[in-house]
């Protein structure tokens, strides 16, 4: 009920319709019950992950930095539920999962929807803050520091990114506009300036924490740190 409206609401406003229903639905989702937001302690789904198939501490130590983010891909037995995104194990998902057939992070048919639903989200998120909120993206939100990686994943508004990151730092980002919507990105580089490289090179510059930007259907857009060239990207990403 705390989704469906605002979702419904936003609907109806980008479709025009439902104009007389608005101020009902408004209603009823400002004079909703507040949603708990401590675990369950009790009964069948108690556990700290919303775990339904295993309560316990999970089997396998996190090495190195952030051992609370790599328990979650780690610990098998924090599996949590089929709706719990975050328990479905991430990024790390092949690490301990290739050999289980049981549970969110099997690889039987049924569950490749997990699998790869896992590994995204711990890229790329591009979810609104808000139900019914603009979209905005963000990079490696839930992926470990000292794990390199890179990856091209569509986000919603028909955006395809690309990023990397090495050692701990995001190195760049790139964007293909398959739609011609404003872009909104978290600033992976905290709220630092960046530099904004279009078609023809031009430099646009960008600060803050949230980087909001027009762009046009087909278009490529590449931001770097402020002071990064796109010289200095190999050609691969720069191209």
């Amino acid at each position: 009920m705390h989704m469906i409206f605002p979702l419904a609401i936003r609907a109806s406003e980008i479709l025009g319709v439902d104009a007389d229903l608005r101020l009902l639905w408004k209603e009823i989702k400002e004079n909703l019950v507040t949603m708990p937001e401590t675990p369950r302690r009790s009964g069948a789904s108690r556990g700290g992950y919303g775990a339904f198939v295993y309560g316990g501490p999970g089997a396998i130590e996190p090495l190195g930095t952030e051992p609370e983010l790599k328990s979650m891909f780690l610990n098998f037995n924090r599996t949590g539920g089929f709706i719990d995104t975050t328990g479905i194990g991430g990024a790390q998902i092949f690490r301990n999962r290739l050999r289980l057939r049981e549970g969110p992070g099997a690889i039987d048919a049924e569950h490749i929807g997990g699998l790869a639903s896992g590994i995204h989200s711990s890229l790329l998120t591009n979810a609104s803050e808000l139900p019914g909120k603009e979209p905005v993206i963000q990079l490696f939100s839930a992926w470990p520091k000292d794990w390199d990686a890179e990856f091209r994943l569509l986000a919603r508004d028909g955006f395809l990114v690309s990023s990397s990151q090495r050692k701990g730092r995001v190195e760049f980002v790139e964007v293909i506009s398959q739609c011609g919507r404003e872009c909104r990105i978290l600033n992976p580089w905290t709220d630092a300036k960046v530099s904004l490289f279009r078609a023809d090179n031009k430099e646009e510059h960008l600060d803050g924490s949230l980087l909001m930007f027009p762009t046009q259907q087909g278009e490529r857009v590449v931001i770097v740190p402020s002071g990064t060239q796109l010289s200095q990207l190999d050609h691969r990403k720069a191209n």
